[in-house]
């Protein structure tokens, strides 16, 4: 088992065993109940529905404790399936729920299963951030331990391997770990696996230290991670001894019915094996089985969002109708507030290109506010006011009436709101530029050579904000059916190519204020634009920034 879905299992293990403690105060829920009973029986996937259900009642009988709990059970298990960021947005919210009565096993249950999924979404510093805070909280010695555990991780997924060693130096004689032989084998096994990465003769020692531990407690999802840490000690220097550890990795993650050890295993097992015959069949086996996790996961991912979806629709009344569209109004007017505002510092601070460009961005923005979420708002609070809404039919009118403008608010937000140019930036362009493939438009992407690291920050947002209104101009005019963009980047410039097969156009002026916006933020870092044309031809662009 991998080593962060494992400190998983035992966080929730060691939460679930002081819940009672929290909860005894008034009897379970007939939700809660359901859903406990599934999970013991190792239905997580069912357990999860029942989880939902029982936070709704919570939450609406203002049982803020009991509610935590439910969102903790449900960020286990969005992360035990690699939804790590839903999971990172349901502990977020349990902690949002804490006071100053909250137990210590609920506030260190919560960090650290958001320290895992910082760790699995390689957001390191904030890992180690809220595993610091975890020991400030002065929990108890094995979670003190564990928790220590979890950095010595952070650090080897950080490549400082030494301060992993000493960490688990600090804490391998610990008495606490004595009398819990699987938490002793881990730190054993870890500090074996790093010393091996920096070359200690005193590696093979732990391993096999902690693998006896293991064997004795005859757990299969401990004793395939040693099986596997020894393969890949014994890989280099005596491949036949690999093989044979990959082997009982394999049979140890079949019995315990671990897909992500299996899959490591075969990758063993194929890079060990001399026999083309047997690396046939384990390159084949490894892509059956990986292929099948990643439909399960996703499946499960899809079922968790519909079932925060339904559970939503059911428990909306009437009231919060009338609640939504009065956020609606208020958010309106903010925009429009927030609109002014901005012009305001644009114009003071900005110099002149930039200054043409907010103010056609904020024009355009205004023209949204007012001809579609103001029409659309005006029109469902009339028909909110003219309309039975005890009606099945007028409220699910009202409900998508509702939802369009929800959406119509969050697309201007989101067309506007701050960009992360930090390590994620790179993920986020791409998943902003995936949003408008649809099942008739293909958008291909290639930044492969762009190394935004090294460019800076005012670049990164301009050319987020160009590739933005490209996109917006292709799937508003071009009707292609196929649009490329490529970036790459030099010692001395950045360049960007965008076409697209769609119907062109003789007239650029046709497409009004987003070609203007993109040329005006392209020239005030001043770079070089190009457009190129013709009805019948599609649409091309090329840009190129200077360092």
């Amino acid at each position: 088992m991998s080593f962060p879905k494992l400190l998983c299992f035992v966080f929730v293990f060691l939460f679930i065993s002081c819940e009672p403690k929290e909860t005894t105060s008034a009897p379970l829920d007939a939700h809660l109940k359901i859903a406990e009973s599934l999970y013991n029986s190792n239905k997580q996937n069912e357990a999860y529905v029942y989880y939902n259900k029982s936070l709704d009642f919570n939450l609406a009988n203002e049982n803020n404790k009991r509610a935590s709990y439910c969102l903790l059970q449900m960020a286990n298990i969005e992360h035990s399936e690699s939804d790590y960021i839903h999971s990172e947005i349901s502990a977020t919210r349990a902690i949002a729920l804490f006071d100053e009565h909250t137990s210590v096993a609920y506030q260190t249950n919560a960090l650290n299963v958001l320290g895992q999924n910082y760790t699995q979404l390689s957001n390191f510093e904030d890992a180690l951030k809220v595993y610091h805070q975890v020991l400030r909280i002065d929990p108890d010695e094995l979670t003190a331990c564990i928790t220590k555990n979890n950095i010595a991780y952070v650090y080897s997924k950080m490549g400082n391997y030494q301060a992993a060693i000493a960490l688990l130096s600090s804490i391998e004689n610990n008495k606490v770990l004595a009398q819990n032989p699987l938490h002793y084998a881990r730190v054993l096994h870890n500090k074996g696996y790093y010393l091996y990465h920096v070359n200690d003769t005193n590696a093979l020692s732990y391993l096999l230290k902690g693998l006896k531990i293991r064997e004795q407690q005859q757990d299969d999802s401990q004793t395939v991670s040693s099986y596997m840490r020894l393969a890949a000690f014994y890989e280099t220097s005596h491949p036949e001894d690999a093989y044979a550890w990959a082997q009982k990795a394999y049979a140890a993650a079949t019995k315990a019915s671990i897909a992500d050890d299996r899959l490591e295993a075969l990758d063993l097992l194929y890079k060990t094996t001399t026999d083309v015959t047997l690396k046939n069949k384990y390159y084949a086996d490894f892509f059956t089985i990986n292929d099948s996790l990643n439909k399960s996961r996703q499946k499960a991912k899809n079922q968790f969002a519909k079932i925060k979806f339904d559970a939503e629709k059911e428990v909306a009344k009437r009231k919060e109708y009338q609640a939504k569209m009065y956020l609606y109004i208020i958010l309106l007017l903010c925009s429009i507030l927030l609109f002014f505002l901005m012009y305001r510092f644009t114009l003071r601070k900005n110099r002149k290109k930039i200054k043409e460009t907010a103010y056609l961005t904020e024009t355009r923005i205004a023209k949204k506010l007012h001809d579609e979420l103001a029409n659309d708002v005006h029109n469902t609070i009339a028909f909110a006011e003219t309309q039975d809404l005890e009606q099945p039919m007028n409220k699910e009118t009202l409900l998508e009436n509702l939802d369009t403008i929800y959406h119509r608010t969050r697309n201007i937000s989101n067309e506007n709101k701050d960009i992360d140019t930090g390590e994620l930036y790179l993920e986020k362009l791409k998943a902003m530029l995936a949003t408008y493939n649809s099942s008739d438009r293909n958008v291909i992407v290639n930044m492969d050579a762009f190394n935004h690291l090294k460019t800076s920050k005012e670049v990164k947002v301009i050319v987020y904000r160009v590739l933005q209104e490209l996109m917006v101009n292709m799937k508003k005019h071009s009707h292609c059916s196929l649009a490329s963009i490529s970036i790459k980047s030099n010692k001395n410039s950045l360049q960007i190519n965008y076409s697209d097969n769609g119907i062109g156009t003789d007239n650029l002026l046709n497409l009004k204020n987003g070609l203007q916006n993109a040329e005006n933020r392209i020239l005030s870092i001043h770079g070089i634009i190009n457009f190129d044309t013709a009805p019948g031809k599609g649409f091309k662009v090329k840009i190129e920034i200077p360092k």
